[in-house]
């Protein structure tokens, strides 16, 4: 399948690097109220990857080297499945412990907690067709940056083949300015076809598809610091970072879109 350029990286490289429609979220009660709430490198190096993530002054860099680190082991083969234990399942009863918030697609094959072999209580997750924002999902990420969680990482994640940007480039090709898909589908396909006639792609071939995925993933971040005050504040405190990639389901790899 063609994949753009900066959309390959390879298994031996470990540096391979507008609002919807609905309106704006609740504000600062808002947030009171859920504040209330309570590649293929070595695989050997990933336990002193995660090691550091005990600590509260964890970074955002840290946070992104032990998904990097994980999703060398998943593409490798060489998963350590950690923090899935019954030991592990018990402690995180009493409190979670998240270090990342991931946010992708429904796609039954993109599985977070799998292609960045991660465990129990290890990540947020939020999924959407595209993974295309709404009301309640920006209000989830705002849930992950704030206290007492404050994660300081959220991961938009693409995947290459998307069925969602798929069934929106063939619905353009029939009305390139009104796409219709059936349904509430419709939301999806509204927040995608902006972003493809951006991108200028022509058709819904795997190409222009890749393509999309790739935009898409770089549109959905702009549009969260757009419309979240709260992560946009935590993003300038530099508390927090926003980051698109794409999951490759052929290869297992993750692209790092940042840049």
């Amino acid at each position: 399948m063609p994949q753009p350029e900066s959309a390959t990286p390879k298994c031996n490289d470990a540096t391979s690097t507008g609002p919807s429609r609905r309106g704006l979220l609740a504000g600062a009660s808002g947030l009171i109220a859920l504040a209330g709430l309570a590649a293929c490198a070595s695989p050997q190096a990933s336990d002193a990857d995660r090691a550091h993530l005990a600590d509260p002054a964890r970074t955002p860099d840290e946070v992104l080297q032990v998904l990097r680190a994980g999703n060398q082991r998943y593409c490798a083969g060489k998963p350590e499945h950690p923090n899935q234990a019954i030991d592990r399942r018990s402690e995180q009863a009493e409190h979670q412990s998240p270090f990342a918030l991931i946010h992708g697609c429904v796609d039954s094959r993109v599985t977070p907690e799998l292609l960045f072999d991660q465990g129990i209580g290890d990540l947020f997750v939020t999924r959407t067709a595209g993974a295309v924002l709404d009301d309640t999902l920006v209000g989830s990420m705002e849930f992950a940056v704030s206290s007492p969680y404050s994660v300081p990482l959220l991961v938009i994640l693409g995947h290459t083949a998307c069925g969602a940007v798929t069934g929106t480039l063939k619905a353009m090709e029939k009305d390139a300015g009104n796409p219709q898909l059936p349904g509430e589908m419709e939301d999806f396909a509204a927040q995608i076809a902006p972003v493809a006639r951006t991108a200028g792609v022509e058709g819904s071939g795997s190409e222009a598809v890749d393509t999309v995925v790739q935009a898409n993933a770089r549109a959905v971040v702009e549009q969260l610091l757009e419309r979240s005050a709260i992560i946009r504040k935590a993003v300038e405190e530099q508390r927090t970072r926003v980051v698109p990639a794409v999951y490759d389901l052929e290869t297992g790899e993750v692209s790092w879109l940042e840049g």
